[in-house]
């Protein structure tokens, strides 16, 4: 398992805070807890400040709720002085918003500047290529096209793209993603992006799958997957009616931890998913999930392991055991 990145683990730990404190917000011990653990470490005051701005900004949090939850404050202070902001903190808050804002949005900022075709969350797209070959992009996905010379390229940005390349042994076809290149001259597979990994399936015809950083290389056939997560390779065997089951809108499961569902469903829903438990992540499912109703899909996900569904608004969906 790869090491958890801080960042993230606090920013969840002052979401989980934000969450309980919007369940009790007149419940004076759990404010006074969340207060010392703001004042542990400034970090946790500013993951605790965005988490809540966030929450403000999409219009799930009161004006009469939010007077009563703490602020981002220093390491050394309990709580933020009373009384009407002065012109400094105001602008502190004004620049912060602004920071979160520019957090959220740039992502989605630099692959419209980069993308040449791209999906939002639920939507799915075919997109026909100059000499033919067909690309079908999932649910929030993003390609780069760049056909010149001998060469087609395309790099997948994220998301995931099941290919159907017109055959031409003059003119090589190559997919990106991250530091992987899949290269073809005629067959359908799928390749998918996620943080750190990337997934291959051929579900007809051949491959070859290389990493010129590290001088690997790997000829897949149909019903072979591969798996590249940090310059390790991993190739498995499976039924190629199964490759790229998103196109008819399900999610095959094989013994996939909770985490990596969770992970893959998110991309359907149009806020985030958070999940709480570190052991609810990694138990284990194997199953048939509905794509269309990707709510209903993360209970029947968490359902067996104890597992619940706690939907805040249209935008935050957090999973847990009670």
């Amino acid at each position: 398992m790869m090491p958890a990145d801080p960042v993230s683990s606090r920013r969840d730990q002052a979401l989980d805070w934000l969450l309980r404190v919007q369940q009790a917000p007149h419940d004076t011990q759990l404010r006074a807890e969340l207060a010392q653990w703001c004042a542990r470490d400034v970090a946790n005051a500013e993951a605790y400040g965005k988490a809540e701005r966030i929450w403000r900004l999409t219009g799930q949090l009161a004006p009469a709720t939010a007077e009563q939850w703490p602020q981002a404050m220093p390491a050394t202070a309990v709580a933020m002085p009373a009384g009407r902001p002065t012109r400094r903190r105001r602008y502190w808050l004004g620049a912060a918003v602004a920071a979160c804002l520019m957090i959220a949005v740039a992502p989605s900022l630099t692959l419209r500047l980069q993308a040449d075709y791209r999906t939002v969350q639920g939507e799915t797209r075919d997109v026909t290529l100059a000499d033919g070959s067909v690309v079908q992009m999932d649910s929030d996905t993003a390609i780069a096209v760049d056909y010149h010379g001998s060469q087609r390229d395309v790099r997948l940005l994220s998301g995931q793209a099941f290919f159907k390349v017109t055959p031409d042994k003059s003119k090589p076809f190559h997919v990106r993603a991250a530091e992987v290149r899949v290269t073809v001259t005629g067959t359908a597979f799928n390749v998918e992006l996620r943080p750190g990994r990337v997934d291959v399936d051929v579900e007809h015809g051949s491959v070859r799958v290389d990493d010129a950083k590290r001088a690997l290389a790997s000829a897949l056939t149909a019903g072979q997957r591969l798996r590249y997560v940090d310059g390790r390779v991993q190739v498995r065997t499976f039924q190629p009616s199964q490759a790229a089951a998103w196109r008819q809108g399900q999610l095959i499961a094989d013994e996939t931890t909770v985490a990596e569902l969770v992970e893959a469903l998110g991309r359907y829903l149009p806020g985030k998913v958070v999940l709480r438990d570190q052991g609810l992540g990694e138990k284990r499912v194997t199953g048939v999930y509905d794509l269309h109703n990707p709510q209903a899909a993360l209970s029947a996900v968490v359902r067996p392991h104890g597992g619940k569904v706690t939907t805040y608004g249209p935008w935050l969906v957090v999973l847990g055991r009670p």
